[in-house]
């Protein structure tokens, strides 16, 4: 997800205005930046050169809380504040609850209905789910699963079939600045043939470059959803 590589650019703005001596060191266990890479690098050179560092391949293995250090496989780095995104997972409850199905992290549904594969009547949403293939785990898409879910749910209590070819989309957008915004977006439709949701040759994309029309969509979009969640 862009969460990181977004909360970075926003930091980083901060710094800009308020501390311009100060830096955002960004250690990243993955090999690089997994979301809107290269529009995200491009900001960080354009807006934050010496005031960004990316360092991918770090995995952290520990933290040490009093040094205020972050424990690598080989190395420890400090830092005046540290942000620790830990490893994902389904939360405790889906544990408990048996739902979790694969690597011990994640809870498999039917995503014509997302009920779980695992405990029947129980359905499951947003990022505790095992995505469906290229399926982001964004606020926007858990708010796609609440409605096909909700629809779903409607159609079996009144003992009616559920929609037999849901569809979902996603849109995230990502503030690069106090006013530039980067976005990429996706379709996704049911493939009864592999029983699964497949997205949609063709439709969504990414951002040519950031810009400020784009914040713009990016406060509507939220205006628009917030109410819904």
């Amino acid at each position: 997800p862009p969460g990181p590589y977004e909360r970075t650019c926003q930091v980083a703005s901060y710094f800009k205005q308020a501390k311009p001596r100060s830096k955002v060191l960004v250690l990243d266990a993955n090999p690089d930046v997994m979301s809107k890479g290269p529009l995200f690098k491009r900001a960080w050179e354009d807006l934050y050169k010496g005031i960004v560092e990316y360092r991918p391949g770090q995995k952290a293995v520990g933290i040490d809380p009093g040094g205020m250090a972050v424990k690598l496989e080989f190395d420890s780095v400090r830092g005046d504040v540290l942000n620790v995104v830990p490893p994902h997972r389904a939360g405790d409850i889906a544990v408990k609850a048996g739902l979790i199905t694969h690597n011990n992290r994640w809870c498999d549904v039917d995503w014509r209905t997302l009920e779980s594969k695992a405990v029947k009547g129980v359905h499951v949403l947003g990022d505790s789910t095992l995505s469906a293939s290229a399926m982001p785990k964004s606020g926007h898409m858990a708010n796609q699963h609440a409605k096909v879910c909700a629809d779903a749910v409607v159609a079996l209590l009144n003992g009616r079939e559920p929609n037999p070819n849901p569809v979902m989309n996603n849109t995230c957008y990502s503030f690069v600045s106090d006013k530039e915004v980067i976005h990429v977006a996706s379709v996704h439709q049911w493939d009864a043939g592999q029983g699964t949701l497949l997205p949609v040759k063709g439709a969504g994309g990414v951002s040519s470059a950031r810009s400020e029309l784009e914040g713009q969509y990016g406060w509507s979009w939220a205006q628009n959803i917030w109410p819904t969640c």
